[in-house]
């Protein structure tokens, strides 16, 4: 059953550590200059619609629709000075409606799975639902076919560039989904990292090489997907060490600084992720912070989206990295930059609004975790 509107909104008023909700009022019906306080940033110019603190709204959410292109950041709003607390509310307000938004993109373009996922990251659903959908999902022999929602952006190209097995992508998109979930200590996780042992190659690395041709699969289109099962399994307190050590002799030996200071996100993403969760251990340290640093100078080039750059700190279940000096004022500010008018994050993404989906979804989780932090 459906989470009740009332109850979600709640739910990310708790989520943001927002004290009051928001009513959506539309601006036909809206007598100029009211809806909203005057020192509000949000009190006039907004064609789209107000939005005002303190109202009484039983269904409290704010219906789909265009976000505000002007809110103002909290940098903005320096031309009168404000104490640091009504700025921070100021940002968890903004926070509060990024999620509604994103919400009613998830709702209009995911599919039943995606919904209950981001009812679970609002605490308004149990997680155990969504993890005993996944493990309905598993195959006999421990592996799962493509869930195809997971990831999206340079990562899923990653994934489709790397001509890896169906099975293989699904048991990878299933390790995603329960690590979110806290659910890698399930009987599920614990059958994917059987199915994970039988499927690694002899160097020590997942993925498909053509034994006769083996030049036209190079040990660099397996370095991805390595990185990330090794990095999941590692997670999990099913693993072999031995499944462990091949994997790592496959990603030190390609493992340079170089490698990763060539911008690619995914090669980013794998190396941190293995490393993050005890993956070679003379060398993590080192290898973390040339991780970190790639990882803040893509994001502060805006190579890297905000929303891509907080994904990686979600795989390596960190806040932050070794290298890289991320405030969570600045994080949360651009991620909410970055959400489209559709409530969706990712807008460039060549998939279009299913594609969409998962750095919706992640946007979510990121937003929650930073208003945390504040």
């Amino acid at each position: 059953m459906a989470a009740r509107r009332d109850v979600i909104a709640a739910a990310i008023r708790r989520a943001t550590g927002v004290a009051c909700g928001f009513e959506r009022v539309d601006a036909a019906r809206c007598v100029p200059g009211l809806g909203a306080p005057a020192d509000h940033p949000l009190s006039a110019g907004h064609p789209e619609g107000r939005y005002r603190t303190g109202a009484s709204a039983p269904d409290g959410l704010l219906e789909s629709g265009a976000v505000p292109d002007d809110i103002i950041h909290i940098e903005d709003a320096a031309a009168e000075p404000v104490d640091d607390s009504h700025a921070v509310e100021q940002l968890r307000e903004r926070a509060a409606t990024a999620l509604e938004q994103s919400l009613g993109f998830i709702t209009d373009y995911g599919d039943d799975l995606a919904l209950q996922r981001a009812h679970v990251v609002l605490e308004v659903a149990p997680a155990s639902d969504v993890i005993e959908q996944v493990a309905g999902r598993q195959r006999e022999d421990g592996a799962f076919d493509p869930f195809g929602f997971v990831f999206s952006g340079a990562v899923g190209g990653e994934m489709r560039a790397a001509g890896l097995d169906p099975e293989l992508v699904g048991t990878l998109e299933a390790l995603a989904l329960l690590a979110d979930l806290r659910g890698l200590v399930s009987a599920s996780a614990e059958r994917a990292v059987d199915y994970l042992t039988r499927a690694q190659r002899h160097d020590g690395s997942w993925g498909r090489v053509d034994p006769s041709a083996p030049e036209k699969n190079p040990a660099e289109d397996r370095l991805f997907v390595t990185g990330m099962l090794a990095g999941y399994a590692m997670r999990t307190p099913f693993v072999r060490p031995e499944v462990v050590e091949w994997a790592g002799s496959f990603l030190v030996e390609l493992w340079s600084p170089e490698r990763v200071e060539g911008g690619r996100l995914s090669w980013v993403a794998a190396f941190a992720h293995f490393f993050a969760n005890g993956g070679a251990p003379d060398i993590s340290d080192e290898a973390l912070q040339w991780c970190g640093r790639e990882l803040e100078r893509g994001f502060r080039t805006h190579r890297f989206e905000s929303v891509q750059t907080l994904r990686v700190l979600l795989y390596c279940d960190a806040q932050a990295l070794p290298g890289a000096t991320f405030d969570v004022v600045e994080l949360l500010e651009r991620l909410l930059g970055e959400q489209a008018a559709d409530g969706g994050f990712a807008a460039l993404d060549p998939g279009g609004p299913p594609g969409r989906v998962a750095p919706s979804i992640d946007a979510l989780i990121a937003i929650r975790s930073l208003c945390k932090a504040l």
